[in-house]
């Protein structure tokens, strides 16, 4: 670009200023253009052609750019009026520094750069952080600009996945500890999630860790971000390291005629195995609607959630739930050793569902999801007057054939809970559907759907536990419009169902979420866990909650022990980025920062505006001692937060009680959260 010349000191330069009396202004490029003075205030009111052109001499700098190149890059035409409009511009940019303060830009009669000594640049000082697009919202500027913008933003990508990329190389070949490695590889995938290279990395350190179900679940994710983005499969390489990892996974030593171990960690001396569960573990598949009646797909998920609650309640059993098992619905062609070792779950129970006339017929079978064999398979068929209570009497049926050691007071018990209309259950499954959604229009639609269930059937236990749920998830997600009358709501729920039914366990679990994430009231909170998971040691939720519980009360350890519990009853669950947050908590309390670390990029992969993921992987980011990727991060969270503070943040925090709450605060301050 020939009338770019070099830089030449002129009005505004700080030639002779000592450094330490320099005023800095931050200019964040990544993601919507923010401009912030030396006092820490906001420039909110600059036009957008004068973002634009500062936009443009932040990337130009250190060189000097022609009004002329300008007039024709933000205005596309070099007349009078052009060049009278870049006065203006270049007039309020000068305007923004007093007559004390070093200007941001320096100029002369023809050219125009940006005063270097006084700026902090994003997206060359902390570059490795940010996976926003550049300058964000200021298309349309001019033709010009909109090619110069994209031009630099393929520029800024391909240096931003080439210092990720180098970033996972390095830790590779250095042999880095598998949960460095395994942050660092998350953190490529948040950028590119199609990323094979970064997966492969993951993969191999998850395997490190002993963590091989997760590593195939990350497979998973690759295969379909590539199927969804690229329309192609993964390489050879990728699913030779899938099966790799399959054939040493510890559920591979119960095979019958296993192949050779593979060798695939080796060069990691901390490898854990962790200890296979003792229980039977089972999976409830999707059962198929072969009827081709769209409205029987309803009596289909009830069947399947009617099994998993019955096997639940059995002692000794592990039953993975159905929001994680329904993402292998339609999916025939898997093998049963597939799903199992996705799920790493022993047994899966799977079927297929007909309605003809007056009949229903079930077919039904057991799978030992590690040998492929069934163990056990029948087809049961009932007459009905309507489908309000087929599924529970089916369910029953099956459960009772496929578990002859199921006690007959278990059965007894759970009845009480079949509704009493097919359309209250079909808005419960809605409701629930409606709440594992990130879309607030989506979230507030499952609201609609509990009242509608419960003014069908008022005293349902299991849709007003998960309607008092409900109302604590959306304080959560910080879409609340008054925090304390949900709480209220919340508490009368749960309460309610218990009214309902005095054995409901998702009941006790909402009730000791609500005393420990509202209320700070721990004690009464392990009382209500406890009694939840006597009465169905399989509520992932519950166990979630709890290990939250843990963290915020400084009991790492503990919290880290009941989180594996609660993400591996359900590995698929739509909320998983909820899941991976109190994932992280857990090791932030345990003081395993770069697994925290690791949680947080995770999160931030399922959901990236979520602020709860912002605020861990700041905190994480600095007792790890990586301060500028701090900075960056909590950018981010201002910018989703733009009131948050680190007194606000202490007010809030259940935890605030436990010593380690302020050394979050003074984390959070280090990283550049306001005070107050």
């Amino acid at each position: 670009m020939n009338n770019i010349t070099a830089f030449a000191g002129s009005r505004g330069s700080t030639a002779g200023v000592p450094r330490e009396a320099v005023q800095i202004w931050k200019i964040y490029l990544s993601g919507p253009m923010r401009v912030i003075d030396p006092q820490g205030n906001e420039i909110a009111s600059l036009p957008r052609k004068t973002r634009g052109l500062l936009a443009y001499l932040c990337l130009a700098q250190p060189q000097r750019v022609s009004r002329s190149r300008l007039t024709a890059l933000l205005w596309d035409r070099p007349d009078d009026r052009a060049r009278r409009n870049l006065r203006q511009a270049l007039y309020v940019l000068e305007q923004l520094t007093g007559a004390k303060t070093a200007g941001l830009i320096v100029l002369d009669r023809e050219y125009v750069s940006l005063n270097t000594e006084v700026c902090w640049i994003d997206v060359f000082e902390a570059p490795d952080y940010l996976v926003e697009r550049l300058v964000d919202g200021l298309e349309g500027i001019s033709t010009p600009f909109d090619q110069w913008l994209s031009g630099e933003r393929s520029r800024l990508e391909d240096r931003l996945r080439g210092t990720l990329e180098a970033e996972v190389e390095r830790l590779g070949k250095e042999s880095a500890p598998a949960e460095r490695r395994a942050a660092a590889a998350r953190k490529l995938l948040t950028f590119d999630p199609t990323h094979e290279g970064a997966v492969c990395a993951l993969m191999t350190a998850l395997a490190g860790m002993g963590e091989h179900a997760q590593a195939l679940r990350e497979y998973e994710r690759c295969r379909a971000a590539l199927r969804a983005t690229l329309d192609i499969s993964p390489s050879r390489e990728t699913i030779a390291l899938y099966e790799a990892v399959r054939l040493v996974s510890p559920r591979s030593s119960a095979k019958i005629g296993a192949p050779r171990t593979v060798n695939l960690v080796a060069s990691n001396a901390n490898v854990v195995t962790p200890d296979w569960p003792c229980q039977p573990s089972v999976a409830v598949l999707p059962f198929r609607n072969l009827s081709g009646v769209p409205r029987h797909h309803y009596t289909a998920d009830a069947l399947a959630e009617d099994l998993i609650g019955l096997l639940s309640r059995v002692p000794g059993f592990f039953v993975i739930s159905r929001l994680s098992t329904r993402t292998f619905r339609n999916q025939e062609d898997r093998l049963p050793q597939e799903i199992g070792d996705l799920l790493d779950v022993r047994y899966l129970l799977s079927g297929t569902m007909r309605v003809a006339g007056s009949r229903l017929r079930v077919n039904a079978e057991l799978t030992d999801a590690i040998r492929g064999i069934v163990l056990w398979s029948a087809g049961i068929e009932e007459r009905f007057f309507d489908l309000f209570d087929i599924p529970m009497r089916l369910a029953e049926e099956i459960v009772r054939q496929a578990a002859p050691h199921l006690r007959t007071a278990e059965l007894t018990r759970v009845r009480s809970k079949q509704p009493e209309q097919l359309n209250a259950y079909d808005y419960f499954l809605q409701a629930q559907d409606d709440m594992h959604n990130f879309s607030p229009s989506m979230f507030q639609r499952a609201e609609r759907m509990f009242d509608a269930a419960l003014a069908r059937v008022p005293n349902y236990p299991a849709a007003l536990a998960w309607r008092a749920y409900w109302h604590v998830l959306r304080i959560g997600q910080g879409w609340s419009p008054n925090r304390e009358l949900d709480a209220t709501l919340a508490a009368e729920f749960a309460a309610r169902a218990l009214d309902g039914d005095p054995l409901e366990p998702m009941a006790f679990g909402v009730q000791g979420h609500i005393a420990a994430y509202l209320r700070k009231d721990f004690n009464l909170a392990f009382e209500q866990f406890k009694t939840a998971l006597r009465l169905n040691p399989n509520a992932a939720p519950v166990w979630l909650w709890s290990a939250a519980t843990r963290a915020w009360d400084g009991d790492g350890r503990g919290a880290v022990e009941e989180v594996k519990k609660g993400t591996a009853l359900s590995p698929y669950d739509p909320l998983m980025y909820f899941s991976n947050i109190i994932a992280g908590m857990a090791y932030l309390t345990n003081a395993q920062y770069d697994r925290a670390i690791e949680y947080a990029y995770l999160s931030l992969r399922e959901n990236r505006s979520y602020a709860a993921a912002h605020r861990l992987l700041v905190i994480g980011l600095v007792l790890a001692g990586r301060l500028k990727e701090a900075h960056s991060a909590a950018h981010r969270l201002i910018t989703l937060e733009p009131g948050i503070t680190v007194e606000k943040f202490r007010n809030r925090y259940p935890g605030v009680g436990d010593p380690r709450a302020a050394l979050y605060c003074d984390a959070l301050a280090e990283a550049g959260v306001p005070r107050a």
